[in-house]
């Protein structure tokens, strides 16, 4: 597939659209208290979730979105499109807690304590020491971590390009080493919520991820060949996985209850458990070999909808942030019942598609072409 003449640009590569949109829906459904949709999401079948995928598409397509600045246009110009991103991240993230504040204010009316749930009483306690520490991000509740991570890995891509003109193996080398820094030493950022604990998603962790998928898209990692032990590998251990997390399988099995056991001892998401990388790993792989061997399924009229919603990303992620929450209080409400679940994510997963295909259109592109220039 080709770039239309004159455009300059990347041909746009389908599956990060894909995954990114099909990982913005379970991150949806996930942060929906009491939503049904939230027990068929991939996390209840395996030990990585919706956000490694997240975190590796926003790397490989940081990668694509920023990375040829630097080599085309100059450092300077790189950097200042980074920056612009990370104000946009920032602006996002402040207006998502202002959203998620002001719909707890509506519930406490209502007679919900939906603040409690979320980790923000301490604001409505005290707002303005809350909102200097929140505009500096030393406040970071447990439902508003996403964004915060993302602004601290992207704005750490500068760093990447100067290293990279050295050696694409130290920025590798530096990331592997702050992660297992991290490991040893349980360094993280205060996180100024409850129970004192750091950041739910630990940048100083996750990098890791995000900047995989980064060296991934600039060629800095050699391609792996097609192999069918690696393949193999990858299903045993998706397999085990199920058998890890889920309670239909492991409390009838001694033996898989013991690796549920070990697992959930000695699991660490917020400090991207290394159990949890190879188990995303692994489900990438064989992900992408269905892919190549059925590439029509992403182009599907039901791939479709995911595809539009990974284009824009920001936009669905902040409207189904929202709608998760609007969608949460309506549950305390009225209940889950089947009435409510089906007008709850009728409405959660028509508005972020709905949000998507808004947000295309002011964006002047309408409907994308699979070879338009991927975003970040």
């Amino acid at each position: 597939m080709t770039t239309p003449t004159g455009t300059g640009k990347k041909p746009r590569d389908i599956r990060l659209d894909f995954f990114r949109g099909l990982s913005l829906t379970a991150i949806y459904a996930a942060h929906v208290p009491g939503d049904w949709l939230a027990q068929v999401i991939w996390a209840r079948f395996g030990l990585s979730d919706a956000a490694h995928v997240f975190v590796f598409i926003s790397g490989y397509a940081a990668a694509i979105a920023f990375g040829g600045t630097f080599v085309r246009d100059g450092f300077a110009a790189g950097v200042k499109r980074v920056a612009r991103r990370c104000i946009q991240l920032y602006v996002a993230h402040l207006a998502l807690f202002g959203c998620g504040a002001a719909l707890c204010a509506g519930a406490a009316m209502l007679g919900v304590d939906y603040a409690a749930f979320l980790g923000i009483s301490d604001f409505f306690a005290d707002p303005a020491a809350t909102i200097a520490l929140l505009v500096r991000l030393a406040y970071v509740p447990t439902y508003f971590d996403i964004l915060p991570l993302y602004m601290v890995v992207l704005a750490a891509v500068p760093l990447a390009m100067a290293l990279a003109r050295v050696d694409p193996r130290w920025v590798l080398g530096l990331s592997a080493s702050l992660w297992l820094a991290v490991q040893i030493f349980e360094i993280n950022f205060d996180s100024n919520a409850p129970a004192g604990r750091g950041w739910g998603f630990n940048p100083m962790a996750w990098q890791l991820l995000f900047f995989a998928g980064y060296a991934a898209a600039r060629g800095w990692l050699p391609k792996l060949r097609r192999s069918n032990l690696l393949l193999a590998a990858s299903i045993l251990w998706l397999v085990l996985g199920v058998g890890a997390v889920s309670p239909v399988v492991y409390e009838h099995n001694a033996t898989l209850g013991l690796l549920h056991d070990w697992f959930y001892a000695h699991a660490n998401k917020p400090n991207l458990d290394i159990r949890q990388f190879a188990h995303f790993l692994a489900l990438a792989v064989v992900a992408l070999r269905i892919v190549d061997a059925w590439p029509g399924l992403l182009t599907h009229a039901c791939a479709m909808p995911f595809v539009t919603m990974g284009r824009q990303a920001l936009t669905v992620f902040f409207t189904g942030m929202v709608l998760a929450h609007a969608g949460g209080i309506v549950f305390a409400l009225i209940g889950t019942g089947l009435a409510s679940q089906i007008a709850v994510n009728a409405v959660g997963l028509g508005g972020i598609y709905a949000a998507a295909r808004i947000a295309a259109r002011l964006k002047g592109r309408g409907r994308v072409p699979a070879t338009a220039a991927a975003t970040a």
